[in-house]
């Protein structure tokens, strides 16, 4: 797999220096195309969900580790941290804010670390470290569902102990908190999503 990207004059640039970030109005690459982001390059440059915030050493350790990207197309507009779900099965990778509860994990396409504007196309993470937006009380060790029935894009405890397990999208690394990593509302997860 490659990590080249197109150059900046064909993309405008929306968060750390990481080709992952870029945002384009024009398909520059297949939807569904995957890239993996190496390990140093993540703990580099953290997370888009703020970019003014630096992680400690401790923090950079929940952060570690490879991100497999996949390239979408967005029917919405998307915010940092947003989980993003498929708006159909007819049209695989394109995607939008999820809006479901406890929906399947193969309805879901993955978190956005950037914004992508409606009808932009971009790169989001569908597996590795991730910050996503969460619902108050999350909790560290907690295995995560979509919750975007109450609040779109967001993430909560998976309640169904023993239901259908095709529904958790990742497990939380830290606890939902003002003194989480990047504030209230979210957490670092590591996220596995099968785009």
């Amino acid at each position: 797999m490659s990590n080249t990207f197109k150059s900046a004059e064909q993309s405008s640039s929306t968060t750390v220096g990481s080709g992952f970030s870029e945002v384009f109005t024009f398909e520059a690459y297949a939807l569904g195309s995957k890239r993996v982001q190496s390990a140093d390059e993540v703990n580099n440059y953290g997370s888009g969900v703020s970019v003014s915030t630096t992680p400690t050493a401790a923090q950079k350790l929940m952060l570690a580790g490879e991100r497999t990207w996949v390239f979408i197309k967005s029917s919405g507009t998307i915010a940092a941290g947003d989980l993003v779900k498929r708006t159909a099965d007819t049209d695989a990778y394109t995607g939008v804010q999820d809006d479901s509860s406890e929906g399947s994990k193969y309805d879901m396409l993955g978190v956005a670390d950037h914004a992508i504007a409606s009808g932009s196309y971009g790169w989001i993470i569908c597996s590795g470290p991730a910050v996503v937006q969460a619902q108050a009380d999350v909790a560290a060790g907690e295995r995560l569902s979509s919750d975007g029935d109450n609040t779109v894009g967001e993430v909560d405890t998976w309640t169904d102990g023993a239901g259908n397990s095709e529904n958790i999208v990742g497990i939380a690394l830290e606890t939902e908190s003002a003194s989480a990593t990047f504030g209230a509302g979210y957490v670092i997860a590591r996220i596995d999503i099968p785009s």
